[in-house]
């Protein structure tokens, strides 16, 4: 409901609202959802609780702004969700090369799997390559090196977006450098997406 405020106590921290319907709805400072400071005479969106008081108060302009910002984010989740419905193995593993240094944002089960066996199948394919034109094996090391060193950043950034699309941090990556680490974090790759927003964004799926 849309309304305006009519008085706010900052001692008291509670404060009053005309309604649209024209009734006063009074409401607690910490329903105030802006940082701007409640003030007589703003526009503001509000719902009315079982009490008949004012709860979640925003500016109205901020409001309509907030659920355009949503509603465009949940377009473009949908979108790119219908996209990935016709990817590949190979896609996946592009998109994880494309977000190489992202770490923020959520991935599902196949972005994560997708691309830990495609470093598995270049390595192979290199071991398989190196052999027949008969590299070293300080030659082959070497390469190695600098392949797995290529793919450590997309690696650790999508087990990073694996873990908050369980709702877990990031920072729960780190465990992998402790022996009976190794066992949730693998427990968590392998966990279905949690179907909630939270606060790295929409579900992967």
């Amino acid at each position: 409901m849309k309304g305006t405020v009519l008085t706010f106590n900052a001692q008291l921290d509670e404060g009053a609202i005309s309604g649209e319907d024209g009734k006063r709805y009074s409401f607690f400072g910490s329903e105030w959802k802006e940082q701007l400071a409640p003030a007589r005479d703003l526009q503001v969106d509000f719902v009315v609780n079982e009490l008949g008081q004012a709860t979640a108060i925003y500016l109205v302009s901020f409001s309509q702004q907030t659920a355009r910002e949503k509603l465009s984010s949940k377009v473009q989740t949908n979108s790119q969700l219908d996209e990935e419905e016709n990817y590949g193995f190979f896609d996946w593993a592009m998109k994880c090369l494309r977000n190489y240094v992202n770490f923020s944002g959520r991935a599902r089960r196949k972005e994560y799997w997708y691309f830990y066996l495609f470093q598995i199948l270049v390595g192979f394919i290199l071991g398989v390559v190196f052999g027949i034109i008969g590299i070293s094996d300080s030659g082959i090391d070497a390469i190695s090196g600098l392949v797995s060193l290529a793919f450590f950043l997309p690696g650790l950034a999508v087990g990073v977006r694996r873990l908050h699309d369980v709702d877990r941090s990031g920072w729960w990556v780190l465990i992998a450098f402790t022996i009976i680490g190794l066992i949730p974090l693998l427990i968590w790759m392998v966990s279905e997406t949690k179907p909630e927003r939270n606060q790295w964004g929409q579900p992967a799926k």
